[in-house]
């Protein structure tokens, strides 16, 4: 469209060449005035076009962790409508969101979801709670390689009330992903200590009757376990 025009401006000019001098001048200027508003112009579309760029980057995009700062809008779990059944299929539903929280409170330092599915007795999960939400009120963060990855080798369920209420005995391996924690002057304080190497692990979880929802009870890698007392 801009060739046009300016291809229209020059024929009219070249034909303005046997015209008078003072009817040449008022051509001229008429032309200017042309070619000062096309460029206006294409400096507005320019502008219109950033503009329309910065409206397409959306604020609630997640932003992973680096040594800048923490993760930003990270997707929280979601506790699925399974893990209130009490089935063995819920216990393990249950489990699998667990690792899910755990992956959010490293990433965020809100623990609400991870308690949710911990019971009171359970140790691992208070000091990991704990801890987490302490590194981020001293203004660090962390800085992951990925998810948790988790598989569920056995299950042993009983649905009887043997721990006064049913409850599920779980054997499952654990892949745990590089951690690293970032102080507020955007230093390395403390490196990672994952390993791609899976670990294996066991749980009890018992299903809340009040709650109506799948609490871990005990967890902890396996060879912590005392199996003659399960």
């Amino acid at each position: 469209m801009t060739a046009l025009i300016l291809h229209s401006i020059e024929s009219a000019l070249m034909s303005l060449s046997k015209q008078p001098a003072l009817a040449r001048i008022f051509a001229s200027l008429a032309a200017l005035s042309v070619t000062v508003c096309m460029a206006g112009c294409t400096n507005d579309d320019v502008q219109l076009d950033e503009t329309i760029d910065a409206l397409d980057v959306d604020p609630t995009d997640y932003i992973p962790a680096s040594a800048d700062g923490p993760a930003q809008n990270v997707p929280e779990p979601n506790l699925p409508a399974v893990a209130t059944e009490n089935t063995e299929e819920g216990a393990k539903a249950t489990l699998e969101y667990f690792w899910e929280a755990v992956d959010f409170a490293r990433l965020t330092g809100e623990t609400q979801n991870l308690e949710l599915v911990s019971s009171d007795n359970c140790d691992f999960c208070h000091d990991f709670i704990e801890d987490w939400e302490a590194t981020y009120k001293n203004g660090q963060w962390a800085v992951s390689s990925g998810e948790v990855r988790n598989e569920i080798k056995d299950v042993w369920t009983d649905f009887d009330g043997g721990y006064d209420a049913p409850s599920a005995d779980v054997l499952f391996y654990v892949t745990d992903p590089a951690i690293d924690i970032y102080g507020s002057d955007g230093q390395l304080a403390q490196e990672s200590s994952g390993s791609d190497d899976a670990t294996e692990w066991y749980a009890l979880m018992i299903f809340d009757g009040t709650a109506q929802h799948w609490r871990a009870e005990w967890i902890g890698v396996e060879e912590l376990v005392d199996w003659e007392d399960k």
